[in-house]
């Protein structure tokens, strides 16, 4: 994910019925979030505000671990080097799935989130065939092929995941991002809404929706 929040906001309940079904978790968090505030707050306190609330909502959720790489929030590219990093760790976890932003939203899409989204799936592509990438094979950091890719809050939905036994746990985790969270309360009504809406369309009392691709 490009945010502190982004995982929790697009996926935290799923992460949540992952986890209590068994599923190991890991969060990626690509940006220092040193950007993500209209508050008088120099950009390192925000740095490290944000990764504490990040851990926060981390544990919320059973998320194993959560890696921060640190790049300056809004100024994410999709370079070689940046899907170098990301097919380094998928070769270094060995995913069965990667969940990442939707880079084709018709709606407002952060820059970031497109950059993000677009190395991701590079880095995947790299990460899988043992022709890229030939100093990691020689290292014995070896390819892995990753079965799936989700998309979050896509706009066109084909995969949904019903959140209603860990809806409250998805509101405490976002909840943890006290930097970003100005009304809680508001927050938690529209979470709620969007959740019951996507729960109509795919016959549950609540859940979250994604843009499922096959990687063969």
């Amino acid at each position: 994910m490009a945010h502190h929040d982004d995982a929790e906001l697009g996926a935290g309940g799923s992460i949540a019925r992952w986890v209590a079904d068994g599923a190991t978790v890991r969060t990626i968090i690509c940006t220092n979030g040193d950007k993500g505030t209209k508050k008088d707050i120099p950009p390192y306190k925000l740095t490290e505000i944000r990764e504490k609330e990040q851990l926060a909502a981390s544990k919320a959720l059973g998320v194993k671990e959560t890696i921060f790489l640190r790049h300056r929030d809004g100024e994410l590219e999709d370079t070689r080097a940046f899907r170098n990093q990301i097919a380094f760790l998928i070769r270094h976890i060995k995913p069965d799935t990667v969940v990442v932003h939707d880079p084709w939203l018709r709606h407002y899409s952060h820059p970031d989130h497109q950059a993000v989204s677009h190395a991701t799936f590079k880095g995947i592509i790299y990460a899988r065939d043992h022709h890229f990438l030939p100093e990691m094979t020689w290292a014995g950091i070896k390819a892995h092929h990753t079965n799936a890719l989700l998309y979050t809050r896509s706009d066109n939905p084909n995969f949904f995941v019903d959140i209603s036994e860990t809806i409250g746990k998805k509101i405490k985790a976002i909840n943890a991002h006290k930097s970003q969270i100005h009304n809680p309360r508001a927050m938690e009504k529209r979470v709620r809404i969007r959740a019951e809406e996507r729960g109509q369309i795919s016959g549950h009392p609540m859940a979250e929706d994604f843009m499922i691709k096959r990687m063969r």
